[in-house]
């Protein structure tokens, strides 16, 4: 049997151009959210890194506001509201995505747990 040559025995790889999409670095390929578009994806971390502003989050009738900054996917995740309870909920194998609304372009701070008037009146 004759032997084959080394180009025939290796496996050759297609070169892509360098400005070929999968070669691009992935912050290029990110677009940022627009303010109000409506979004869902599985990881709330993924889904808001490289973005920075403020967003209503929600998952499984929980809503959240949630700052993200360049260089944190979360800076700040806080709980608004009461849980929405369904009463025709199915069990799921997989968890519901998140719905991500972009609501302002400003990092919002949040400080201290607001004191409501009773606990301002008694200080």
């Amino acid at each position: 049997i004759p032997e084959r040559s080394i180009i025939g025995k290796s496996k050759r790889q297609p070169k892509l151009p360098g400005d070929h999409s999968v070669l691009r670095e992935a912050s290029q390929m990110q677009t940022k959210l627009p303010i109000n578009a409506t979004v869902q994806h599985p990881d709330l971390a993924e889904a808001l890194r490289g973005e920075s502003g403020t967003f209503f989050c929600q998952q499984g009738g929980q809503g959240f506001i949630v700052t993200a900054a360049e260089g944190f996917s979360i800076k700040s995740l806080r709980p608004v509201g009461r849980k929405i309870m369904e009463a025709n909920v199915l069990l799921q194998s997989t968890p519901e995505p998140w719905a991500i609304t972009k609501i302002s372009e400003d990092v919002l701070e949040f400080g201290a747990v607001p004191q409501s008037p009773r606990q301002q009146r008694a200080a």
